[in-house]
């Protein structure tokens, strides 16, 4: 059972590596994404005015959320993949899954600077940073929890 778990989990954290490479090698212009909205999404001119000042104001929060977001998902991806495949202990788990966000973040951002239109940036890779980072805490926390309920847990048997 878990060699089958182990090998799902990597291929979990391959397939989203992959797509994070695959989207970050394509470009989407405004012009094009306004034009899809208007023809398949919002047909009335009433809105799609709506929708070009919503995105106005939040296509920031958005986009880089989502930069967030899938670091989040890497992080959580690559630490099931190390805990399955390793006996590391879960704080190393962590570090190791966390450092190879942030690496895998760095190559991603240089291998834009290769696709036209698109450009890497150090604020993109502190966003997804950031997002794994996340992760990691909530993981940390969680694992620090669950190990001091084990100590209460033995502790309160031999009272």
């Amino acid at each position: 059972m878990k060699a089958s778990a182990g090998w799902m989990s990597l291929l979990a954290a391959m397939t989203w590596c992959g797509l994070i490479f695959g989207t970050s090698s394509t470009v989407v212009m405004p012009h094009a994404f306004f034009a899809w909205i208007a023809s398949h999404v919002l047909t009335d001119p009433e809105s799609m005015q709506g929708f070009r000042v919503f995105w106005g104001l939040s296509w920031f929060a958005i986009v880089k959320g989502w930069h967030a977001a899938e670091y989040a998902i890497l992080f959580l991806f690559t630490r099931a993949m190390l805990d399955r495949f390793t006996s590391l202990r879960p704080r190393r788990s962590i570090l190791f899954a966390l450092a190879f966000c942030v690496l895998f973040a760095m190559s991603d951002e240089y291998h834009q600077t290769f696709v036209p239109g698109r450009g890497g940036t150090w604020t993109d890779v502190a966003i997804d940073c950031l997002g794994a980072g996340l992760a990691a805490l909530v993981c940390y926390v969680r694992q620090k929890r669950l190990a001091q309920s084990a100590d209460a847990h033995a502790v309160s048997r031999w009272v």
